[in-house]
């Protein structure tokens, strides 16, 4: 990226962790503001990946209410009295795909 194209910004760090930002900084030979573009690119990269993730689950687990007929609270105490009955076989779930 052009440094035509950068806006500083003013972040406040306690001084143990400015130390460690500089510490590592150092070791990887960059500078601070390398790192913590680094940290935050990895950071915004994890936060996107964990919402996905989120996302995936909240529409599988939908998927499986509307199959077991699940609407209310009351409706997971019957699909669980079910399965303890043996009334309900239990769901196994499939490997996970990546």
């Amino acid at each position: 990226m052009s440094v035509a194209y950068r806006k500083p910004v003013s972040v406040s760090l306690p001084p143990p962790l400015i130390k460690e930002v500089e510490r590592v900084a150092k070791r990887q030979h960059q500078t601070t503001s390398e790192l913590v573009r680094a940290a935050l690119r990895q950071y915004l990269t994890d936060v996107e990946a964990r919402r996905a993730a989120w996302k995936r689950a909240r529409a599988y687990g939908t998927k499986k209410a509307t199959e077991l007929g699940i609407r209310t609270e009351d409706d997971v105490q019957r699909v669980i009295d079910e399965y303890r009955r043996g009334d309900l076989t239990p769901y196994v779930a499939s490997p996970r795909r990546n």
